[in-house]
């Protein structure tokens, strides 16, 4: 979409090209097509991880956690008081190839003066808290930090700093690190705000912000890495927060190091309940519409409310929308055991609430249970949930629409537009259909390579829904200033959508269009990629991290349920590795 072309700088017939050379060619980890395959070279090694720091919401569990360890019996109310400290903490942003679309938390790596200022504020409150009152610290440290006998001082700070320090830490402690975390404390006796400065400054180190790792002692630049640093991936992967007890115990056994020991392991954390937070993280960052705005935001307005007619959005109904994706993966992945195609072309709706619910005219699902079946025979799959046809605005928007498939769910990389493109959405005409408004703007000059070709069709296909992600026959066509009807026009939702490239297969609409995208072994080979970012909380090297992503693939290739193909990752090599070689 432009306000005028460029036929003197980029000719219609090198831009058809380099759009549909795209489709189907590999990347290099920074932007590109999704490959089919990943060729797995077990001499490969992968790119040295930087050291990552803890997330907004893994360093918050992690203290919570610490918290509870500390002093159960108060912990509710430690939390309870930290809560403005947590809030102060920078939010993460949203990272990945692309800065709109499928981008993790995980990957945000921006250290900030805000992230050492707030950590110290934490830890120097938390320490205070813990340590309020004798029953807080006996709690803490035992009975013998709040006695009269100060010829246990020593023995007693020491044990605190060894049994929190390990947690803290996720590591053993050893005899330096004692005499370094006891160094606040000075000389015995000691007091409670000695404890205090001890729990602040372990709540500081270096190895709970970061997920410090070096490998097994006489490794070489491909580290397997030790017990404790293992048992911290599978937490913060699968919990996003420190190890528990039976994970610590199995770490300092040596038992995780063992085939069977970390298969047991990899099976109880899994099925904890723990994980179907963070794996709703995984497919809520992914799936999420970023450009889909508040539905309420225009209400009141003589269009909008006449677009709407008898249905009023509210303020929520955004979150909902965009709930009920995360509520269908979480669904086959957890509840009915599904594979990746199964949540594809899913005809079950999972609308928790009634405003989403009466959308799409089925009753409100509990959450548990067998969900309600669309009754719209045009409602076909995942490209047919409200998330992904609605905007806000009385108007469809079938570029984003495409987009949206074409890099979150394929992988594919688009070129950027022109300087001078239009950013803002093609409006409403009283005399064409949306679709024909969108051909005629991107029809022609610079856009329509990219438009005609690898855009448009993708979105083209599900324009019987309309903006509120209804089913629709025909187009209303409104005046914009009073909201009347003028006219109607017909929906056209018959393209080309070339899913992959060469294909000129015809979708009539978005039931085909469905079928083509879960035939193609492309959106799996994209969500291997997308989950190994999430996994390892960065790119890609399509080379070098083949093997990985091909565990991954192969699990989706050969049909097997979400939970399995989860769960691989965890099975993989890479992911008991630490590399040292950039």
């Amino acid at each position: 979409m432009m306000r005028r072309r460029w036929p003197w700088l980029l000719g219609l017939g090198a831009l058809t090209g380099a759009c549909t050379g795209l489709i189907g060619e590999p990347l290099d980890g920074e932007g590109g097509s999704t490959p089919t395959s990943f060729v797995c070279d077990t001499e490969a090694v992968p790119e040295a991880l930087p050291l990552r720091r803890l997330s907004h919401l893994q360093y918050r569990n992690t203290v919570s956690d610490l918290v509870r360890f500390a002093a159960p019996s108060a912990a509710a109310e430690i939390l309870g008081a930290a809560d403005p400290l947590f809030a102060q903490l920078p939010d993460d942003r949203r990272v990945g190839p692309d800065k709109h679309y499928a981008g993790f938390t995980r990957l945000d790596q921006a250290l900030q003066q805000q992230h050492v200022d707030g950590a110290y504020r934490v830890g120097g409150e938390i320490g205070k808290a813990l340590t309020a009152s004798p029953a807080r610290l006996a709690e803490l440290a035992g009975a013998c930090a709040t006695d009269a006998d100060a010829a246990n001082d020593d023995a007693c700070l020491d044990d605190m700093i060894r049994r929190l320090g390990e947690r803290a830490l996720r590591r053993p402690v050893t005899d330096e690190d004692v005499a370094f975390y006891r160094g606040p404390a000075g000389a015995a006796p000691f007091e409670a705000a000695d404890y205090a400065d001890v729990v602040a400054l372990l709540l500081n180190a270096p190895h709970l912000m970061y997920f410090v790792e070096h490998g097994q002692d006489g490794s070489d630049s491909t580290a397997p890495l030790d017990a404790y640093e293992v048992a911290s991936r599978l937490s913060y992967h699968f919990w996003q927060t420190l190890p528990d007890e039976a994970l610590f115990a199995s770490a300092r056994s040596g038992a995780l190091l063992t085939e069977a020991g970390y298969e047991a392991e990899v099976e109880r954390i899994f099925n904890d309940p723990r994980t179907h937070v963070a794996m709703g993280e995984l497919f809520g960052q992914w799936l999420d519409n970023t450009t889909l705005e508040e539905l309420d935001a225009r209400v009141g307005t003589p269009l909008f409310d006449a677009f709407t007619a008898d249905y009023t959005p509210g303020p929520d109904l955004r979150e909902h929308m965009l709930a009920e994706v995360t509520d269908a993966a979480l669904y086959y992945t957890f509840e009915e055991p599904g594979t990746f195609r199964d949540l594809l072309t899913s005809r079950k709706s999972f609308a928790r609430t009634e405003d989403l619910a009466s959308l799409y005219h089925v009753p409100v699902w509990s959450g548990s249970g067998e969900p309600p079946t669309f009754t719209e025979p045009e409602r076909v799959g995942l490209l047919t949930r409200a998330a992904f046809l609605s905007t806000g605005s009385a108007n469809t928007r079938p570029i984003m629409k495409g987009v949206f498939i074409r890099k979150a769910l394929l992988c594919d990389d688009i070129p950027p537009p022109p300087p001078n493109a239009a950013a803002n959405p093609p409006q409403l005409s009283e005399s064409l259909s949306t679709r024909q408004v969108v051909e005629e703007l991107t029809g022609q000059g610079a856009c329509a390579g990219c438009h005609k070709v690898v855009i448009n069709p993708l979105g083209f296909a599900t324009e019987n829904f309309d903006s509120l992600g209804r089913v629709r026959t025909e187009q209303d066509l409104f005046d914009p200033a009073t909201g009347d009807v003028v006219g109607t026009a017909s929906v056209d939702t018959e393209v080309v959508p070339r899913v992959e490239s060469g294909d000129e297969r015809v979708a009539k609409n978005a039931a085909d269009l469905t079928s083509l995208i879960a035939a193609s072994p492309k959106p799996y080979a994209c969500f291997a990629r997308q989950y190994f970012r999430f996994t390892f909380g960065r790119v890609e090297d399509l080379d070098r991290d083949a093997c990985a992503l091909e565990d991954v693939k192969l699990a989706l290739d050969e049909g097997k349920p979400m939970a399995d193909v989860l769960r691989s990752i965890a099975r993989s090599k890479a992911f008991r590795m630490r590399s040292f070689v950039d």
